[in-house]
């Protein structure tokens, strides 16, 4: 039995066993060891403390002078420095440049790249003396020396291990000694935790990534939400604003701007200024924009929008995407200025005959009582009776054109026989028209009572007729006519008739046909302007039919007194 227990076979099945056990136990400290790396490694969510903690674990199990992590980036071609530590001094990578890839894998860096497989060489000092390869040894204070032209390495022993992702390389380890030689078994180590490694630095770039996304989805939901918030802040705002880019293409429209108008978002936004504003380049020059952070002086310019012109109130600022140009619509203050000038002017002007008028027949009065004969006292009487009526009745037109404008005048609504009432109105007029004047009046049968007032009524007669003999020429006719539940007035002329362009103006307040255009002393200009608003306040519509050289004449339409009835109709007020 002793003997065959100290038999060559059993020595040698003893020596297997424990060289088994041996292998075994390296594996599993092997294991643990990878084990705890991928514990420690993973312990951080930031690149540069994984290369710092990867170091660590290698100080334990390894004895090495350098260690050296690079990236390879295949589209460039290139290898970086992403960690570097030699003679116990940690060295800045980005002083230490980027290296080309040996594409026929020559020189040990290119060449675990190029093939994926390790690399273990511990006769550093005679492959760098080979040729094709190019080799570089760096110091503690980061000088960087290339060899063997620059004298001999101290390295004796180097590890390269390839730094792998699905199957491709991305960056290379490198392990290096000056005092000892590397197995195989280290070699093996090293691969396990330069995974570790590659995993961990994997992991902790997605999270930063993933940080760097949610930190740029965060900025962008805030900016969002302040272009947002500032896109309804220009919603709210009452002045229009428009934003015009270097090319100057319309990028902004806001509400106010569609207000002020009457162009839609949808028609301006990316077209071109000058198609939304034919006049823009005239129109821009004239517009002052202010420069990092100036105040903006304003300027108020007329803009033509088809057959409409608006007075708009600009100001502009540069920004960094173009123009801004902020407006007001001044029209309506434009145009009551406008109407107070030509108040005071046609007050001043329409006044000052008159009143010279009965001044100058009252002084004669007075101070030559004496020496007038009763034919000569009588008409000086007359002429200021009718003067003073005239003053009342421009007074009259004043007065009534406000309380229109401000809507605090009610029309008390009757039926009104407007045939009769066109008769009445004509035949009083007649005495103060000149013999020869030619004014006939027709009233179609069964034309039945308009709603109304009828002292009104009468007035847009007088009015309508006044304006006639003003301005045309005779024959004269006043035609009363039923027509779709309307009771139509036509009053016409003979005259040289209305231009299509002052078609709709001779209805505005103060507007004035030119001098050379009437026979009679000028008026108001506030006629047909009470005419047409008295008109509308009764439930009618006025409008002109003219064409130039063939007279014009003025339609009104009133409802009919049993139609305005039906709908419920009521005192008329003009609010």
């Amino acid at each position: 039995m002793n003997n065959a227990a100290g038999s060559p076979r059993s020595v040698e099945l003893r020596y297997r066993h424990r060289v088994k056990e041996q292998e075994l136990e390296r594996q599993a400290q092997v294991a643990q060891l990878l084990l705890d790396a991928a514990r420690v490694l993973g312990e951080t969510l930031e690149p540069e403390p994984v290369y710092e903690r990867f170091h660590d674990l290698l100080a334990g199990v390894i004895q090495h002078d350098g260690v050296i992590v690079s990236s390879y980036d295949e589209d460039e071609g290139l290898i970086r420095c992403d960690y570097a530590w030699t003679d116990g001094a940690r060295l800045d990578p980005t002083t230490l440049p980027p290296l080309p890839l040996n594409q026929k894998g020559e020189g040990m860096q290119s060449r675990v790249i190029v093939t994926g497989e390790p690399l273990l060489v511990n006769d550093v000092a005679e492959v760098v003396q080979r040729p094709g390869g190019t080799y570089y040894d760096v110091d503690r204070e980061g000088t960087i020396r290339r060899i063997p032209d620059s004298g001999e390495t101290e390295t004796r022993a180097a590890m390269m291990i390839p730094v792998k992702q699905e199957g491709r390389v991305i960056g290379v380890v490198q392990l290096m000694s000056s005092s000892v030689q590397y197995a195989p078994d280290q070699l093996e180590l090293v691969e396990g935790l330069v995974g570790q490694m590659a995993a961990a630095v994997r992991n902790a770039r997605l999270q930063k990534e993933r940080r760097r996304l949610e930190a740029a989805e965060a900025a962008a939901r805030a900016a969002a939400a302040e272009r947002e918030k500032a896109a309804n802040v220009l919603q709210a705002v009452g002045d229009g604003i428009f934003l015009l880019d270097d090319d100057g293409i319309v990028r902004l429209w806001n509400s106010a701007a569609e207000i002020a108008t009457g162009l839609r978002t949808e028609g301006v936004r990316d077209r071109d200024i000058g198609e939304v504003f034919p006049d823009w380049p005239a129109i821009a020059g004239k517009i002052p924009i202010a420069e990092d952070g100036a105040s903006a002086p304003s300027v108020t310019l007329p803009v033509g929008l088809g057959e409409r012109e608006l007075w708009l109130s600009f100001v502009a600022v540069r920004s960094a995407d173009g123009i801004v140009y902020a407006f007001r619509d001044l029209t309506s203050e434009r145009r009551l200025d406008e109407e107070k000038s030509d108040l005071i002017a046609t007050i001043s002007h329409e006044l000052r005959t008159p009143m010279a008028s009965v001044y100058g027949a009252a002084e004669t009065l007075r101070l030559r009582h004496d020496d007038l004969s009763d034919e000569q006292e009588r008409k000086l009487v007359e002429m200021i009776s009718t003067q003073a009526a005239r003053l009342a009745q421009i007074t009259e037109d004043v007065l009534l054109a406000t309380r229109l404008d401000r809507g605090d005048l009610t029309l008390e609504e009757e039926p009104v026989d407007v045939g009769e009432l066109a008769r009445a109105t004509v035949d009083a007029m007649r005495s103060q028209l000149p013999s020869a004047t030619e004014l006939e009046v027709e009233v179609a049968a069964d034309v039945g009572a308009a709603s109304g007032a009828r002292d009104r009524i009468q007035q847009v007669f007088v009015n309508l007729l006044d304006n006639a003999i003003k301005y045309g020429s005779g024959p004269f006719t006043v035609r009363v006519e039923a027509a779709d539940g309307v009771v139509r007035i036509l009053v016409g002329d003979s005259g040289p008739g209305i231009a299509p362009a002052e078609q709709q103006r001779i209805f505005e307040k103060f507007y004035r046909s030119g001098p050379q255009l009437t026979r009679a002393q000028g008026g108001t200009g506030l006629g047909l302007y009470i005419s047409r608003e008295l008109v509308r306040r009764m439930g009618g519509r006025l409008e002109v039919r003219s064409e130039p050289g063939a007279g014009a004449t003025f339609v009104v339409e009133l409802p009919r007194a049993r139609e305005r009835l039906a709908q419920g109709g009521s005192p008329l007020d003009a609010g």
